[in-house]
C-alpha cells in the first residue's frame, strides 16, 4: 500500500455508510457508559468495531478522532482519546446526526449525567486560554442547531447551577491566594431581584472593583457553542467595566474554564 493510499485508509475516506453507523454507534455506546459513571472497556469495544467493519486499528482510531471533532463542535462530551481529527466529511456528519437522533436518552444525559451526581457541590476548576475560532461549516451548523445542546443545558439548570457554584469557589480561592481573603468571603451567587439580570456570580478584582459574572457551563469541550442572553448582552453594554463571562467546560473531565469580556457584539 502506498503512502497516499495508507493515508486515505487512515482518515476513513473508504468507509461505507454501514461501517460508519457501526463505529459511530459504538462510540456513542461508550459515551453513554461514561455519562452514567460506568466503566468502559475500550479494548473490547475497539476489537468489536474492527471485527464488524473489517478495518484495522489505525483507520478505526482515525475515524474515532473525527467523531470526537464533530461531537465537540456540536457541544457534546467526547471520549478522552484519540484526539480530534478535523478531516470529517458529509458521510460522517450524516452518520453522527442519524445516531444522535436515535438516542434522546444520550442527549438528556449530556446535560444531567448520573456520573456527576456524586460530584461535590463545587468542582475545582483550571483556567485555560480561550480557544481559537474554528472555520464555519454550514453542514455542521445545521446539526448544531438541530440538537442545540446549549439551550438544553441552560433549560435543565443542573449544569448551570454546578458551574456557577464552581466559579464561586474558584473566585473565592483566587482572591484568597492573592492576599484578599476579605473579598473572597464576599463572593456569592447572584440574588434575584437584588443583582442585575444577566449576572450569575458576584465577585471582585484584587482592587475590590465588582465583577458581575455570567457563567456558561457544558460537559463538552472548549469548542462547544454557546450564546449570551439578551440580559447578558445588555449588562455587557451597560457595565463593560464589571461584566465578564466564565465559560466552564469539560466538567466531567478536567473541568476547565476561560474568560471573556466585552465587547461581544
Amino acid at each position: 500500500m502506498t503512502g497516499d493510499s495508507a493515508e486515505r485508509e487512515a482518515i476513513g475516506r473508504e468507509w461505507t455508510g454501514a461501517e460508519l453507523a457501526v463505529v459511530v454507534g459504538d462510540y456513542l455506546a461508550q459515551l453513554e457508559k461514561t455519562l452514567a459513571g460506568k466503566p468502559v472497556d475500550r479494548a473490547t469495544h475497539d476489537r468489536t468495531v474492527r471485527f464488524v467493519t473489517g478495518k484495522s486499528g489505525m483507520p478505526v482510531m482515525a475515524k474515532q478522532g473525527e467523531i470526537t471533532a464533530v461531537l465537540s463542535l456540536i457541544g457534546l462530551p467526547t471520549l478522552k482519546d484519540p484526539p480530534p481529527r478535523w478531516t470529517y466529511d458529509p458521510l460522517l456528519l450524516a452518520a453522527v446526526e442519524d445516531a444522535l437522533a436515535a438516542k434522546p436518552a444520550l442527549l438528556a444525559a449530556a446535560v444531567r449525567p448520573d456520573a456527576l451526581f456524586a460530584a461535590p457541590p463545587a468542582v475545582p476548576l483550571i483556567e485555560a486560554a480561550p480557544p481559537q475560532p474554528v472555520p464555519a461549516d454550514p453542514r455542521l451548523a445545521r446539526i448544531i442547531q438541530r440538537f442545540d445542546m446549549a439551550t438544553r443545558a441552560a433549560g435543565d439548570r443542573f449544569l448551570p447551577g454546578l458551574g456557577a457554584a464552581s466559579v464561586v469557589a474558584h473566585e473565592a480561592r483566587r482572591l484568597a491566594d492573592h492576599g484578599r481573603p476579605d473579598l473572597g468571603h464576599q463572593v456569592r451567587l447572584a440574588r434575584a431581584g437584588g443583582d442585575p439580570p444577566g449576572c450569575d456570580v458576584v465577585s471582585f478584582g484584587l482592587d475590590a472593583a465588582p465583577r458581575l459574572l455570567a457563567v456558561k457551563t457544558t460537559l463538552g469541550s472548549e469548542l462547544a457553542p454557546f450564546s449570551l442572553t439578551e440580559a447578558e448582552l445588555a449588562l455587557g453594554r451597560d457595565r463593560p467595566d464589571a461584566f465578564r463571562v466564565r465559560r466552564v467546560y469539560d466538567l466531567l473531565g478536567e473541568a476547565r474554564f476561560y474568560r471573556l469580556k466585552p465587547p461581544f457584539e
